[in-house]
């Protein structure tokens, strides 16, 4: 089996089982969506992503706020994010959500990683 292969194969099954990090890392995903969009919708300061973003993910999403650019965001506030998480290796996770602008279906996919210093951090993130 590829080397490609064979990763996005373990990933997938490893998703199946849930050990602590699996936990951890469903736990911080949920709540890193959650602080995303409530900054997306201007609910909260972009400085509140400090704490669980790296820098480049803080400064694309402090222009899409700053710029206006937010998909959607003329419909109302983000609802009902659901997210799935799929560990890429014990250290790495890859997550997308669905949430809701008045009637509506949006996405966001993000990437998390594991520091030993800050712990889970938001290391990518794309919103449709």
């Amino acid at each position: 089996m590829p080397d490609q292969c064979r990763s996005l194969y373990v990933g997938h099954v490893r998703s199946r089982f849930i050990d602590e990090s699996d936990s951890e890392a469903r736990q911080f995903a949920q709540r890193a969506v959650r602080v995303v969009l409530e900054v997306l919708d201007r609910r909260r300061p972009v400085a509140h992503l400090d704490s669980i973003a790296n820098t480049s993910v803080v400064a694309a999403v402090r222009t899409l706020v700053r710029d206006d650019l937010v998909p959607g965001r003329a419909l109302g506030v983000a609802v009902s994010p659901r997210v799935d998480v799929v560990m890429v290796s014990d250290a790495a996770a890859e997550l997308v959500a669905a949430y809701d602008r008045g009637s509506r279906h949006f996405a966001l996919a993000a990437r998390i990683s594991r520091t030993r210093r800050k712990g889970w951090r938001l290391t990518a993130v794309r919103v449709r």
